[in-house]
């Protein structure tokens, strides 16, 4: 079966994304999850810090953010001061890397970490 993409501007993502802070049903819950690692990447830097400034002034986004692991992954991928550059070196091969800080390491989305073995540099966008 074949799935239609649908369009929808800045303003029904972000009214959509405050109905969806977890804790939620599993359905709000993967749009969540979907936020920080898919449309992430198909936002303009602008948006996604609009988008995190929307979520802090968000009474439900900040008690969510202080029991809810969705809600720290989601406010350490968009926090405009959390955002990196990640030098690597992987056999030789020196690559460059959009990554965030979570936890104790770097990361380019949610589900994968860049291993500190490999990190060469990293500077703060």
């Amino acid at each position: 079966m074949d799935m239609t993409t649908f369009e929808i501007d800045f303003f029904e993502l972000a009214f959509l994304a405050e109905a969806c802070i977890p804790p939620r049903p599993i359905a709000r819950a993967m749009f969540w999850q979907n936020l920080t690692s898919k449309y992430w990447d198909q936002m303009t830097e602008h948006e996604r810090e609009r988008l995190f400034d929307w979520m802090n002034k968000t009474e439900w986004y900040k008690k969510s953010l202080e029991e809810q692991e969705d809600t720290q992954v989601f406010h350490a991928r968009f926090d405009p001061d959390n955002q990196y550059l990640v030098t690597t070196d992987f056999n030789g091969k020196l690559e460059d890397n959009r990554a965030f800080k979570m936890r104790e390491g770097y990361y380019i989305d949610p589900n994968t970490s860049i291993q500190e073995k490999y990190i060469t540099k990293i500077n703060k966008l």
